[in-house]
């Protein structure tokens, strides 16, 4: 849960990066230029572009992740017992 969430609020300035990065030399002044093109032209929605698969990978990310984390924290119970 708490990766997507992460992603419903990392996500458009994202977009808007990755916008900004791939357009054509000089075609935006910012990224507040692309926030305005982006808006009048494909609406609040388009900063949501490609969330599914975001979305979609964002649980066993996390998962994996914390999985990862307490078996370290076990290994090094093991190791290091009372440290």
């Amino acid at each position: 849960m708490a990766g997507i969430f992460n992603w419903m609020i990392a996500m458009p300035p994202d977009v808007l990066k990755s916008r900004f990065q791939t357009a054509p030399e000089g075609m935006y002044k910012g990224v507040g230029d692309v926030l305005k093109h982006l808006m009048k032209n494909e609406g609040p929605l388009a900063l949501y572009k490609g969330a599914a698969p975001v979305f979609l990978r964002a649980f066993p990310a996390n998962a994996a992740c914390f999985f990862g984390y307490e078996a370290c924290l076990k290994f090094l119970n093991w190791i290091a017992p009372g440290a």
